[in-house]
């Protein structure tokens, strides 16, 4: 009688073993899967923002076609070694009446775009 009282440990052990690597399993490949979903978000979101700003900077330098192009000296690099040329820049030289035209339109955008104005 005694014996049908009786568990079954190594039943009861390799089971509860089985359930915990299985358990661990199925949490490290929703961890795995939460993590390449977000990274997916995150590099789909920059992707698109630096698409707008890559149009947005194509758009402003094609408004700036036909305007004089000056080489100068960069003061914000470091000063240049003995013997080397220091570092030039590019300069766009505006008229000031299409500067503020320019600047007119770029802030006039800029409102539209936001919600709520």
């Amino acid at each position: 009688m005694a014996r049908y009282d009786d568990l079954n440990t190594r039943g009861i052990a390799y089971t509860t073993v089985l359930s915990v690597v299985i358990l661990v399993i199925i949490l490290q490949g929703t961890q795995a899967l939460c993590y390449n979903m977000l990274n997916y978000e995150n590099n789909r979101k920059d992707t698109k923002q630096m698409d707008s700003a890559t149009v947005t900077k194509s758009e402003q330098l094609q408004s700036l076609d036909g305007y004089k192009r000056v080489e100068v000296i960069d003061e914000t690099a470091p000063p240049a070694k003995k013997g080397e040329l220091p570092a030039m820049k590019e300069v766009i030289h505006i008229p000031v009446t299409n500067a503020q035209k320019l600047i007119l339109r770029e802030l006039g955008a800029a409102k539209a775009s936001v919600p709520g104005s």
